[in-house]
């Protein structure tokens, strides 16, 4: 079961667009930090703001459930690769519901920590489907949006039996 706090499949918010962060104070490090809670008490590997209706670009996430919970605030992608794989993708807003989307295999990411520092990543495999992920929640973008016809039918159906007609 979803946290109560994460906004769940047709709430219109995870179609809106994340405004960028120019203020890097202590509400964006307690938005961090909430964040960073809701990602682990959801057992998530990501959460973006935008999920839990924050409209700032940030979001928490970890590669791995033994590694510690990261905030990245204001991410971009800044290079991608040519080759593309099938990524079967959770969300934490679809509930048990997994997507399959294609997606570069291999990112690189820019963005900022909570204090405004300029960081950049390198990302392959999960971890590049992660970020990006992540990021289209922040461009109001959903799984949905970037499944083929028959996958999203096929993810439509299984989310409308789940949250019932009214939610599509």
């Amino acid at each position: 079961m979803p946290d109560a706090w994460i906004r769940q499949w047709g709430d219109p918010v995870l179609h809106e667009r994340a405004r960028l962060v120019d203020s890097f104070d202590d509400l964006l490090r307690a938005q961090a930090a909430r964040l960073s809670r809701l990602l682990d008490s959801a057992d998530g590997a990501g959460l973006a703001a935008t999920q839990v209706g924050v409209l700032r670009r940030m979001f928490a996430f970890r590669v791995s459930p033994e590694e510690p919970i990261e905030v990245i605030v204001n991410p971009s992608i800044v290079a991608a690769a040519d080759e593309y794989a099938t990524f079967v993708e959770g969300c934490l807003s679809y509930n048990s519901v997994a997507v399959a989307v294609r997606r570069p295999v291999w990112v690189q990411i820019r963005g900022q920590d909570v204090h405004g520092e300029f960081r950049e990543r390198e990302c392959s495999g999960f971890a590049a489907s992660l970020m990006q992920h992540e990021i289209d929640h922040l461009d109001g973008v959903i799984t949905l949006d970037r499944a083929d016809p028959s996958e999203r039918a096929r993810a439509v159906r299984a989310l409308t039996s789940i949250a019932g007609p009214l939610a599509a």
